[in-house]
């Protein structure tokens, strides 16, 4: 594939090749076996020397990628992502699929192999980064692949050579020679041999791939049953494919297929029954449908009929939907939560007005500027509204310079507005808006808003906002708000936000520092006292952290509803009985522990830890972990005495075998340093024996220890 610059269109010369190899095992075997799925993905930009760099290879793989993840039954630990790789990369690629495989026993599990290349090729081979791995190579090293199914998709240029040669002479597919007869396999190909294949900048990707990704998601289900298999997922991209380049500069694309399969049903590709977070689509939604999210990516694309309920399977987000009826043009926002997933009905959808004209090619139309013909005033001057001179023009003028001493209202402003009191643009904003009361940009914004009191951008921003009070926007905002009070993002926000009140941002690529930060989907950080967020991909630091997942967490109190909690009761060289607590994300930790003991005086001590870990499982099923965590405890003698406190600094390491889930056996080895004070020494912190470090009266010392105990 390839695409020259500036191209909406990019004619490419593409094919997309599947092959599925399986012993059929009989009926009754096949219902009683589990699944192992594993998954090699490749994404290849660079084709060598004469071949022009590919667009959307990566974007391709990381798509394929997602689906298997999220519904093609494929295990992070058994997924290998290769993005720009090479053919070594691949090679070595093979090698590790093959080890994996190995590892799983062959009573009762079914194992299969995808693989998915996405990038250059010619009749001969594959060429990442314009190395040759020759298709005999390639069929040798995935038969080599101890597995019951494999399943090859090759979506790069050349590979429908593979049946039918320029000179017309029929090859042997790359799959299936004479020596080797297989009970069944399926070809898929994106194009036929003597077409092109096409990737395209308006969905970012290749036609067949964004087709059969969306019809992996639920879109190709035409049975209703909530799986998607192979022939359901070939037929809908054959349709979606055609009916989106017999209009395109590089004809119509028409996919081909050879399915032959021994045994029993069809093979599933992807399972939705037990997705959480789906979106269903009503039958009386008809119409061509396109869902983005909230990055504005274009995540499902289908013609929509009416009569039929669809399901999807998409991530927990916003979304906006545009469904399109001949000349009609409707649009609708959803949520999709990780619960209750989402219902998009035809009442949910809002008739959309569109200036349409045509570029200057010829292409398709495309949507105006609302203010493309409104009168240009270039100076307004204004002290209400209807007295400037703005008003002296019919409609609503564009205006380079907009200067009001109470208020000064522009159709649109590409320059600089000042009011003393409320700035108000109507459409598109690009450069300064600075007043004592508000701005108000009704279209896009770009650049500055600066107000005493609040900012409101109805639209999508890109700038700076700084305010007294209030920033808010409605849609997406690229850049940087600042308020004393409250920042408030309605779509995504990539940059920062920072208040001395509340940010909230739908969701959230940066930073955002305030007293209290909310997002529903964080890619990032927050800092506060209080933070609330979604899925956190990032840091939490707080007084309070609250998420549904989260990397990192620290702070003095972190709830994660799908984190970590757990109570420690144990014992080690200082203290008898100590009772602990582990709360965070599924990886960090904060560890707080509580003591009691004696004193080498006879007194009793009150000793409490605080402290951060590290969780690492070493199994899929995390019956055996390690954890190792650095934590920092004092105590007194006689509980609250008024003695001078002794400060003790530990470093943890221990393994754990959870016998029963929520019940394990744990212990390690410990590094202790002791910081005894000058007056009140407790020299029965231990009983093991103790290193002097330092010198002077009251030396620290330091230790190596143990501990022992049970996780619940």
């Amino acid at each position: 594939m390839g695409g020259s610059h500036g191209a909406t269109f990019m004619a490419v010369c593409a094919c997309l090749l599947a092959v599925c190899v399986a012993d059929a095992a009989p009926p009754d075997d096949e219902g009683k076996a589990t699944l192992r799925r594993f998954a090699l993905i490749v994404g290849s930009s660079e084709g060598g020397t004469g071949r022009e760099r590919l667009r959307y290879a990566g974007t391709d793989a990381l798509a394929m990628s997602r689906v298997l993840g999220d519904l093609g039954g494929v295990a992070p630990t058994d997924a290998v992502l290769l993005l720009e790789a090479s053919r070594e990369d691949l090679v070595a690629a093979l090698a590790r699929m093959r080890t994996l495989a190995d590892g799983v026993p062959e009573d009762g599990v079914r194992r299969e192999l995808v693989l998915y290349y996405s990038g250059h090729s010619d009749s001969e081979g594959l060429l990442p980064r314009g190395e040759r791995l020759s298709y005999e190579e390639l069929r040798r090293l995935m038969g080599e692949v101890p597995v019951d199914v494999r399943l090859a998709i090759l979506d790069s240029c050349g590979s429908g050579a593979l049946t039918r040669s320029k000179g017309g002479v029929k090859r042997a597919a790359f799959m299936e020679d004479l020596s080797t007869r297989v009970r069944g396999h399926a070809y898929l190909a994106s194009s036929s041999a003597d077409e092109v294949a096409q990737e395209s900048d308006s969905i970012g990707a290749s036609f067949f791939t964004h087709f059969l990704v969306t019809g992996l998601r639920g879109a190709a289900d035409t049975s209703g049953d909530g799986r998607v298999t192979l022939h359901e997922a070939y037929q809908f991209a054959f349709h979606e494919t055609l009916a989106r380049t017999e209009r395109s500069q590089g004809g119509a694309q028409h996919a081909e297929y050879d399915i032959q399969l021994a045994g029993s049903g069809d093979l599933v590709l992807t399972d939705l029954r037990d997705r959480g977070t789906r979106l269903t689509v009503a039958e009386d939604v008809e119409g061509r449908l396109f869902v983005r999210n909230w990055g504005n990516q274009l995540v499902a694309e289908l013609q929509k009929s009416a009569g039929r309920r669809l399901v999807l399977g998409l991530e927990a987000g916003r979304y906006h939907a545009v469904l399109e009826q001949r000349a009609r043009r409707f649009e609708a926002e959803l949520t999709v939560t990780s619960k209750g997933g989402g219902v998009l009905r035809a009442d949910d959808f809002v008739p959309v007005t569109l200036i349409r004209t045509a570029s200057r090619g010829g292409s398709a139309p495309e949507v105006a500027s609302r203010m493309d013909d409104a009168p240009r005033v270039p100076l307004n001057l204004s002290l209400l509204p209807p007295l400037s001179t703005s008003a002296l023009t019919p409609g609503r003028s564009a205006n380079t310079v907009a200067l009001g001493v109470l208020a000064v209202r522009s159709g649109e402003l590409r320059g600089v507005g000042l009011a003393g009191g409320l700035g108000w643009v109507d459409g598109t904003t690009q450069g300064v808006q600075v007043s004592g009361l508000a701005n108000m940009a009704g279209g896009e914004l770009r650049g500055l808003q600066v107000a005493l009191g609040a900012n409101l951008a109805f639209e999508d921003a890109q700038g700076m906002q700084v305010a007294g009070l209030v920033n808010s926007a409605r849609g997406a905002y690229r850049g940087v708000q600042l308020s004393a009070a409250a920042n408030r993002v309605e779509a995504e926000l990539t940059g920062m936000q920072g208040a001395l009140g509340v940010n909230v941002a739908q969701r959230m690529t940066g930073l955002q520092v305030g007293l209290l930060n909310l997002s529903d989907d964080v890619t990032g950080t927050q800092v506060g006292l209080v933070n609330v967020g979604g899925v956190v991909r990032g840091l939490q630091l707080g007084l309070l952290n609250i998420a549904d997942d989260v990397t990192v967490p620290i702070g003095l109190l972190s709830i994660v509803k799908r984190g970590r909690l757990a109570v420690e009761l144990s014992t080690d060289d200082t203290h008898p009985v100590s009772v602990g607590i582990k709360y965070g994300s599924q990886r960090v930790y904060v560890l707080a522990t509580s003591a009691l003991g004696t004193s080498w005086a006879g007194s009793f001590r009150l000793f409490t830890m605080v402290g951060m870990g590290v969780h690492f499982p070493l199994d899929d099923e995390e019956r055996y972990s390690l954890d190792t965590d650095v934590s920092y405890g004092s105590w007194q003698r006689n509980f609250f005495g008024g003695a001078p406190s002794n400060h003790l600094y530990r470093l943890r390491v221990t393994a754990a075998w959870e016998l029963r889930r929520r019940f394990a056996l744990f212990g390690g080895l410990t590094v202790n340093h002791y910081d005894a004070p000058r007056e009140d020494e407790d020299r029965g912190v231990s009983y093991l024996p103790q290193f002097v470090v330092g010198s002077g009266p009251e030396p620290d010392r330091l230790w190596p220890g143990f501990i022992l105990g049970v996780r619940i």
